[in-house]
């Protein structure tokens, strides 16, 4: 997972903005996930996801504050 995060981070201070990863399960399946964001702590991620699936942020504000992040 370190090496895994790294890796986004070396992207995002090359200039990208979009970021996505391949997630594969116990089954077999392979999935295309888009980052949203990076989080310190899992809380606020989890925050966040409640938020987004609630409703009251939407992924453009993620995205958002994901492509401000001066420290990573």
């Amino acid at each position: 997972m370190l090496k895994f995060i790294q890796y986004i981070k070396n992207k995002l201070t090359k200039g990208y903005k979009r970021c996505y990863i391949i997630h594969s399960n116990t089954s077999g399946k392979f999935y295309i996930c888009r980052v949203l964001n990076i989080y310190d702590s899992e809380e606020e991620a989890i925050d966040n996801l409640t938020n987004l699936l609630n409703h009251n942020i939407n992924e453009e504000c993620l995205l958002s504050n994901f492509s401000k992040r001066q420290e990573l």
